[in-house]
């Protein structure tokens, strides 16, 4: 099923790809997971439902409405650029509109990620290469300091992971890989389209 019949069945918008006219060396261009990468990822590994999920780099918010409709958990889309935040938020009234009735809460917050507070009781943290290793490194050690103030089961998903990432994490004496999710037998570019699983360990 394409792209924009499966934006429908969520009455969202979120298919393209948007590149920037004065494009940061530290944040990337707009683009979506795909919808069967999703189904894909998600019929292989349960998240952790009993927190909230937060998409870092959540551009209009595909993900964040695929998951609250999946699971009816607390979503949150974290997206620093006004444009693809103020898409996200429009797509949410559509949404609400459609399914007024669905369990969790659902929401966006324009900032940048490494300025994010994080919630208590966040466990999911999912990637799409949103940012650069810098910024991906300080969110990282805001995720850690998090857990340290609030102690919980914590998971990293990082969908076709730059080497730059997944040597971060490999690396980081804290997560380990949990699972790898290849999805080459699909329609997609390159071997490289995988979602990883870090989970973290404690201390």
């Amino acid at each position: 099923m394409e792209e924009r019949e499966l934006d429908k069945r969520l009455h969202i918008q979120t298919v393209g790809v948007r590149e920037w006219v004065h494009q940061s060396s530290h944040y990337n261009r707009y683009e979506a997971t795909p919808y069967e990468g999703m189904d894909f990822l998600f019929a292989q590994h349960e998240i952790l439902v009993s927190g909230s999920f937060v998409d870092f780099g959540c551009g209009k918010g595909r993900v964040p409405f695929y998951v609250h409709h999946r699971y009816s958990i607390d979503v949150i889309g974290i997206e620093m650029n006004s444009v693809l935040y103020q898409d996200a938020m429009n797509n949410l009234i559509d949404y609400r509109q459609a399914f007024p009735k669905k369990r969790g809460m659902l929401s966006f917050e324009c900032c940048l990620a490494e300025r994010y507070e994080l919630p208590d009781d966040a466990s999911t943290f999912y990637f799409f290469n949103p940012f650069s290793l810098d910024i991906f490194r300080r969110v990282i050690q805001n995720i850690v300091r998090s857990i340290e103030l609030v102690a919980r089961p914590v998971e990293v998903i990082l969908y076709y992971p730059t080497a730059d990432y997944e040597q971060l994490l490999h690396n980081h004496s804290l997560f380990e890989k949990t699972a790898e999710i290849p999805i080459a037998h699909l329609q997609v570019h390159d071997d490289q389209e995988r979602f990883i699983v870090y989970t973290y360990k404690k201390p």
